[in-house]
């Protein structure tokens, strides 16, 4: 008995320590000390033709109001165990927040004086912004999520390592992401996308849209209004859901791709490495799509 015994003192104090560990670690957690920094503009917006974003390891909010000004909280933060060293880390990171001529520029950034050593706390940045729906925007982002609403001029974002999410959106806009997800509701305009390995959901989209997509999962749902759709993808898979697939005309060509299509499409070429499929009634809408290896499906 006595080395059973044993055994299962063993145990017993194998699973404590284990459990302690999971509660230093939890309580580790529990208490990050987080030191702050808050910077608020407003900004007479009918001077402003561009807002610029250059912008890590954020998340940003921007939404469009009926006021002419723009609206600008941007906070800063570090955590770290050590209420100190977070404070300290925090001064590394700097932002400018700054006007020049027609545009306006925000910006949060790490510098190092010489020798001074790397930040070991955890940086994070959020900004809030209200501005005109007329307002140009340029945004770029790392590592962070990403919301905009309700813009109706030129857009440009790239977006990395991010979670990006707009909506009712018009105008102008070219997208260039990579590694993260992202998701249009109520998009029309001409809107290009450039992807990698990014998971694309396109919902209610119309007038003239641009895909170009190197792996990933990507679903498009068309409106009436969509004059043109161009997709160009390499190793991606391409779902295109709409409510009467015949409300537009096809070009689809594909090489080592499957595709999945509705009867009624015609063939110039079938064999187990390239096709083409076509369906046309000469209508103003057409869908051009272009696949390498990936899949292809119409429903």
């Amino acid at each position: 008995m006595k080395p059973n015994i044993l055994i299962f003192n063993k145990i017993f104090q194998t699973t404590l320590l284990f459990w302690m560990l999971l509660v230093s670690m939890a309580q580790a957690q529990a208490t990050l000390q987080v030191a702050t920094k808050k910077i608020e503009r407003t900004i007479g917006a009918p001077a402003i033709r561009t807002l610029f974003v250059n912008a890590e390891k954020a998340d940003i909010e921007m939404v469009t109001w009926t006021r002419a000004d723009i609206s600008i909280v941007m906070e800063l933060s570090a955590r770290h165990p050590d209420r100190a060293t977070a404070a300290q880390d925090l001064s590394k990171m700097q932002y400018i927040a700054d006007r020049n001529g027609k545009d306006y520029f925000l910006r949060n950034y790490i510098v190092l004086k010489d020798g001074e050593g790397k930040p070991v706390s955890n940086f994070k940045a959020r900004y809030t912004i209200h501005l005109p729906a007329s307002c140009s925007v340029d945004l770029k982002n790392t590592f962070g999520n990403i919301q905009l609403k309700g813009l109706t001029n030129n857009l440009n974002l790239k977006a990395d390592f991010c979670t990006t999410n707009v909506s009712e959106l018009s105008g102008k806009g070219i997208f260039d992401t990579a590694f993260g997800e992202l998701s249009a509701i109520e998009v029309t305009g001409s809107f290009s996308f450039s992807t990698d390995r990014t998971n694309i959901k396109l919902d209610r989209i119309g007038g003239r849209v641009k895909l170009d997509a190197l792996y990933g999962h990507i679903e498009i749902y068309p409106t009436a209004g969509l004059t043109s759709l161009g997709i160009r993808s390499k190793k991606a898979e391409i779902t295109l859901f709409t409510k009467n697939w015949q409300q537009f005309d096809y070009t689809i060509n594909s090489a080592y791709a499957t595709m999945k299509l509705p009867n009624g499409f015609k063939w110039r070429r079938n064999t187990a490495d390239f096709k083409e499929a076509f369906f046309s009634k000469n209508q103003l809408a057409s869908v051009d799509i272009n696949a390498e290896f990936g899949q292809v499906t119409i429903k």
